[in-house]
Formats: structure tokens, C-alpha cells, sequence
């Protein structure tokens, strides 16, 4: 997709070709929003397919920190997002064309 290669199964991230280093929990949004490309995803969806194990006791701070932290390891400029973008009042989308 775009300049991105994913295999999940290996745990395996690449952008242009250079392997790039997720935690597991960007990995299970990064799966989540891959997942649903072109579709925006909720922020109570996110939290609680990313935070099985508690989500209810997971503040949304959480998540926006986590999409910070993937943007910085996966958009060329953060701070204007390419690929991971805000849909405003619902959540996010993974916006790469396969």
C-alpha cells in the first residue's frame, strides 16, 4: 500500500523499503485501521479493539498519544499526515490506496 509494506503475521513494517520498529500496541492499530482502509474508525472503537484487556480502564488520551507515536515512525511529516489522518468528532483513517 503506497509506500508501505505490513506482514502482521511476522511483525514485519516497512516504509520504502526500511523496516520500521512498532510496539504492539501501534501494531494492533495500525492492524485495526489497515483493516478498514478508507473507512474512518470510531475513537471508542479503537480503544476497544486495541485495549482488550481493559479498555474500560484506558483514558482516550491513550490512543492519541499511540496515533502520535505512529505517525512520527510512519508519515514523512507528522504534523501533516498523509496516511493516518483525524476524521474530526469520530477517529481515524487509514487513507492508503492499495
Amino acid at each position: 500500500m503506497g509506500p508501505f509494506t505490513f506482514d502482521f503475521d511476522r511483525m514485519d513494517f516497512r516504509r520504502d523499503g526500511v523496516a520500521v520498529e512498532l510496539s504492539k500496541t501501534e501494531q494492533k492499530l495500525l492492524r485495526v485501521l489497515v483493516e478498514n482502509r478508507g473507512h474512518a474508525v470510531s475513537r471508542a472503537t479503537l480503544v476497544d479493539r486495541v485495549w482488550t484487556d481493559g479498555a474500560e480502564f484506558v483514558e482516550e488520551n491513550a490512543l492519541s498519544v499511540t496515533v502520535k507515536r505512529l505517525r512520527s515512525k510512519l508519515e514523512a511529516d507528522p504534523g501533516k499526515p498523509e496516511y493516518l489522518k483525524t476524521v474530526y468528532g469520530i477517529g481515524y483513517i487509514w487513507a492508503v490506496k492499495p
